[in-house]
């Protein structure tokens, strides 16, 4: 655990080298050698479609060991079980997201549904709330045995993406809400989204925006995002995995379908302009100036919600 912590160190794996995990590209090369929280940590910029990701990638293996034991309690000092602050704000998430996905399907009909990653659960049962058949699995078993304690959280699953044996087109809505980003075979999770998906089923995908934050740099990146997305990456990365575009919410979430759905429309993007531009935005430097006041900023809000939580 320690050695997640340490700046200045490496992150405790070995990882393998790997070509852009969206379009392939031997073209891409390092822009940032530190993360967040001053440690190192390699990564790469693709010069053909603008994706980062970092590199050596962690192993399937290595992924699978770090949320097991140490994602929860580095990322959100988590340590057995959620916190209650956790929950408070997942929870309000759930509402927006429901409220979200009700924008571009009807959500008044029962539905079969998953989240894909669905930690502690509470938008699985949120839509078991709203009377749907609502599923989820999760990787780390402390949040998937909270997800599972409530008999209105549906299936909920204790596992990786590659272990679940859902059957083909079993799912009317299926959404994937700030995972993909952890993932280091992005395509491959969407093309099994998309076996998943019912013929005329919804994927509802979303990803942090790179190029929608105001201070840029090192600061964005950190071991449990091994991908960074902005808008084309992302529909690049949808349009691979066989995805058409339903309708854009945000430049990073996205309603898709089916590729042979009568309702996809096709992606428009420009891979070349975004590669620019994430290789001028992130090349610029954080002044330490910058840095101390944002995390001086973030840890504030912090203890003003565990405060406000009577924590």
């Amino acid at each position: 655990m320690l050695a997640y912590f340490l700046p200045l160190t490496k992150y405790p794996y070995r990882g393998e080298m790997v070509d852009c995990p969206v379009c392939g590209s031997a073209a891409h090369e390092r822009i940032l050698n530190l993360d967040r929280k001053i440690k190192r940590l390699p990564t790469h910029l693709c010069n053909a479609c603008g994706l980062f990701f970092t590199n050596p990638m962690p192993t399937d293996e290595e992924l699978s060991r770090y949320y097991a034991n140490v994602y929860r309690a580095e990322y959100q000092l988590a340590f057995l079980r959620p916190r209650k602050t956790h929950k408070n704000k997942k929870q309000r998430e759930a509402l927006r997201r429901a409220e979200r996905l009700s924008n571009a399907v009807d959500i008044a009909a029962p539905l079969r549904t998953l989240d894909f990653g669905c930690g502690s659960g509470e938008f699985v049962r949120r839509l078991a709330a709203l009377g749907h058949d609502a599923h989820g699995f999760e990787p780390g078993e402390a949040y998937s045995a909270h997800a599972a304690e409530n008999t209105e959280a549906g299936g909920v699953r204790t596992g990786s993406w590659r272990d679940m044996p859902y059957p083909a087109g079993s799912f009317d809505v299926i959404t994937c809400l700030h995972v993909l980003e952890h993932l280091n075979a992005p395509v491959d999770a969407l093309a099994r989204m998309r076996e998943w998906l019912a013929p005329d089923g919804v994927l509802y995908l979303e990803v942090p925006n790179m190029q929608g934050y105001q201070l840029k740099g090192f600061e964005r990146f950190h071991f449990a995002h091994v991908l960074g997305f902005s808008r084309d990456t992302l529909m690049l990365a949808a349009e691979k995995a066989g995805f058409g575009l339903l309708k854009e919410d945000t430049p990073t979430s996205l309603f898709l379908v089916r590729d042979d759905d009568a309702r996809a429309a096709p992606f428009v993007y420009d891979l070349a302009a975004t590669a620019e531009r994430n290789r001028t935005d992130y090349s610029e430097a954080v002044s330490p100036a910058a840095y101390v006041d944002h995390h001086l900023k973030r840890i504030g809000r912090m203890i003003r919600t565990e405060l406000r939580q009577g924590r």
